[in-house]
């Protein structure tokens, strides 16, 4: 497990240097990637609203660009957000070595305080179970009651089964006329000749 781990983190990194934002320094190609698909061509008709400006489609005239195309104030924010979420997360990471290092009662008390929050995070916010009831639970019993139940046991069987009793509750019917008595068989020669001479004599 820990290698596939490193594996991912790996490629995070490296799909990562693709991305590098504009207040580092990079040029963010994974930002441009669909950029050519929202230019207006030159036999499109040109709209008030509709106006390519620094070569990006769309977009009204902005801020004077700084660093890379990007405003000033929209590297300042971008800077300011990662900041904020490597803040977060070192917090985080002290907290955990803290928590399970360090101090593992405090851990145990604070369970035991938020007993609430704990459950709440120990089950991952119930989203396996609601999924399960919201998606899980209602397409197995549609698939039982209409696809099992339904096409499977009543149609596919049924017919099948069905075929099968029709041709042994006939092949038993027809059985009973082959007797092997030389009587039985003239017997129903003579109702036939009966039969196809009354259907001649009525017509």
């Amino acid at each position: 497990m820990a290698f596939a781990l490193i594996v991912l983190a790996i490629g995070s990194i490296v799909a990562g240097l693709v991305g590098v934002p504009y207040a580092l320094g990079g040029s963010n190609r994974i930002e441009r990637f669909l950029e050519p698909s929202f230019e207006v061509h030159a036999s499109a008709p040109a709209s008030p609203e509709f106006q390519v400006t620094e070569g990006r489609a769309g977009l009204p005239p902005g801020p004077p660009a700084a660093e890379g195309g990007h405003a000033a104030e929209d590297v300042g924010v971008e800077r300011l957000l990662m900041g904020v979420s490597l803040g977060v997360a070192l917090a985080g990471i002290g907290l955990a070595a803290y928590f399970w290092l360090r101090n593992r009662p405090a851990a145990t008390r604070v369970a035991r305080n938020a007993a609430p929050l704990y459950t709440l995070l120990l089950n991952k916010y119930y989203v396996d179970e609601l999924y399960d009831a919201v998606v899980v639970q209602p397409i197995k019993g549609a698939s039982t009651l209409l696809l099992w139940r339904g096409m499977d046991a009543a149609l596919i069987d049924g017919t099948v089964n069905g075929v099968g009793r029709l041709v042994r509750g006939s092949s038993d019917t027809l059985r009973r006329l082959q007797t092997g008595s030389i009587r039985t068989y003239a017997a129903w020669l003579f109702l036939g000749v009966v039969v196809i001479l009354g259907w001649y004599l009525l017509h």
